[in-house]
């Protein structure tokens, strides 16, 4: 019995330290893959950082068809090195999955060969236990050699403990590259519905280009009589709707009304950026865009930002889905479309403060209701609406609602300047 049990240990001992040569040798391929997309995705970086530097220099000149077309060409551009970067992201997400799942299997084949010898231990021990003394006595020969046994078998207890905290080392280890394995596959999900959005911003920056040529022949005075029909159009639309608001604020005719409590302090730190590496492109309250006249003699009710068309836009805070804006429509062909704003998303938050994110190239498939977590995936970044570029429109409301527009019956969202923060103030 105890060579029998010998042989026991030195399997498992085998077991716990043996790793098959033909993994070793996919883990090492695996990793030297994964280096050399990692070096790709860093180059691209680099280039795709003095992209974002010349966009950067180029929506601070003068608005002008040449710059516009040249702006549009350095987001293509741009788009372009993001497609592959993304892709190799794919590549190394794919990479971290088939690695984790060969961790997951070869730790459940551990798992299973421990439970194996224990229970092999418990047999033989329960074996000697059930044994009388005197079935004992007469098996081993003299009571030295019982004696001998039983202290063999308190050994052997002692190490079949050691076996059963190692499995509960080895199941503890299992749930958390299981954790990964999830965080790993939702990764390659967002990754995947990235690449779409980019290529999908690609060709419609191909078609605003195209757009932009058509409209204005390639002349430099129809493009500036675009410019100054859109923000036109705006103005009128916002001063229209802005009567109408006041009227819907009487009568009470809501489709949805939303009001804060408390309003925290400025200052307080409450919502994460919507968006990563963005700079602020306008303003909060009277900037010179709004001074003009551009909002209907109203203040900017928030800040525009831009990463990037196509740039992931998340929730600022944790909170829920209550009202949203969806459809196609395209700069320079509809600038009005769904009332200036374009693809929208309004999240109401712990507190009732209400953030709105517009301009989208397009919003989450998340219901109306649904609750979302900071820093969860909303929609990207577009130039739906009414814009000068891709960016976007990021409001904070102590007080919001949504209203059918009597003229035309679409939903509409409240400008209602008043009652906006200045969402730097709590970023």
């Amino acid at each position: 019995m105890i060579r029998k049990l010998s042989k026991i240990f030195l399997v498992l001992v085998f077991m716990s330290f043996f790793i098959p040569i033909a993994h070793a040798d996919r883990a090492d391929d695996l990793k030297r893959e994964r280096e050399a997309l990692q070096g790709d995705i860093a180059g691209l970086e680099a280039k795709i950082k003095e992209y974002q530097s010349a966009l950067t220099n180029k929506s601070a000149e003068i608005a002008s068809l040449k710059n516009e077309i040249s702006r549009i060409n350095t987001q293509i551009s741009k788009l372009n090195l993001e497609i592959k970067k993304t892709e190799n992201q794919i590549y190394v997400t794919r990479i971290n999955i088939q690695e984790t799942q060969g961790d997951i299997e070869e730790t459940e084949l551990s798992i299973s060969e421990k439970r194996e010898v224990l229970a092999s231990l418990l047999r033989e021990i329960n074996k000697f236990e059930n044994e009388g003394g005197i079935e004992q006595f007469l098996k081993y020969g003299t009571l030295t050699e019982v004696v001998k046994q039983i202290s063999h078998i308190d050994t052997l207890q002692e190490k079949m403990n050691d076996v059963l905290y190692d499995t509960k080392v080895l199941k503890n280890n299992l749930e958390t590259k299981e954790v990964v394995l999830k965080e790993n596959k939702k990764d390659l999900e967002n990754k995947n519905a990235q690449l779409a959005e980019q290529k999908s911003a690609q060709q419609s920056e191909k078609t605003r280009k195209n757009s932009i040529l058509t409209v204005t022949k390639g002349e430099e005075a129809k493009y500036q009589q675009l410019l100054s029909k859109v923000e036109k159009e705006q103005a009128t639309l916002l001063e229209r709707l802005a009567k109408i608001e006041t009227e819907i604020l009487i009568s009470r005719d809501f489709v949805s009304y939303f009001q804060a409590g408390t309003i925290p302090k400025r200052g307080t730190k409450i919502f994460v950026w919507p968006e990563d590496d963005a700079r602020v492109t306008q303003g909060y309250g009277m900037t010179k865009y709004a001074s003009r006249g551009a909002y209907g003699g109203k203040i900017h009710n928030g800040i525009d930002i831009a990463s990037g068309i196509a740039t992931p836009i998340k929730a600022a805070a944790g909170g829920k889905v209550i009202a949203k804006g969806l459809e196609s429509c395209q700069n320079y062909v509809r600038p009005s479309c769904n009332g200036y704003w374009g693809n929208w998303i309004a999240i109401q938050h712990p507190g009732g403060l209400v953030t709105l994110y517009s301009h989208l190239s397009k919003i989450s498939s998340k219901s109306i209701g649904e609750s979302v977590e900071a820093g969860t995936v909303i929609g990207y970044e577009g130039a739906s609406g009414n814009v000068t570029g891709p960016h976007l429109h990021f409001s904070v409301y102590t007080e919001f609602f949504t209203y059918k527009d009597p003229k035309t019956g679409d939903l509409r969202i409240s400008y209602n300047a008043e009652k906006t923060l200045n969402p730097l103030d709590y970023l």
